[in-house]
């Protein structure tokens, strides 16, 4: 067995003889980063897994909380006919709110 191992070996070392690894320091550095640089580089290189479900969960609540004050402004306006005030009044091809065409009368 390690007659067989040393003759693959032979073979195979004769086989690559012309190829020659160059860049040792730049694996070297990526590996046992030393600048901020690159430790930042390999941080950046790095897979990065966001979980889908507290994001999700994250994104829906900021939309309620903003959505809230919208929907309650659309709760609180009244229904039409229930204030004489609040009417439209078409006057020369143009619609007014009634409490503002009476205000427009007075001066």
């Amino acid at each position: 067995m390690k007659k067989t191992k040393a003759q693959l070996k032979g073979k195979l070392d004769k086989e690559m003889e012309h190829i020659q690894f160059s860049n040792h320091q730049q694996v070297l550095n990526h590996v046992y980063p030393t600048t901020w640089k690159q430790k930042l580089l390999k941080l950046w290189n790095k897979e990065i897994s966001i979980p889908l479900v507290p994001i999700s969960v994250v994104l829906v609540l900021f939309i309620l909380v903003m959505g809230y004050p919208a929907i309650k402004s659309i709760e609180q306006r009244p229904e039409e006919g229930a204030s004489d005030s609040i009417k439209h009044v078409d006057g020369s091809g143009y619609f007014y709110w009634e409490s503002n065409q009476r205000g427009g009368e007075k001066r």
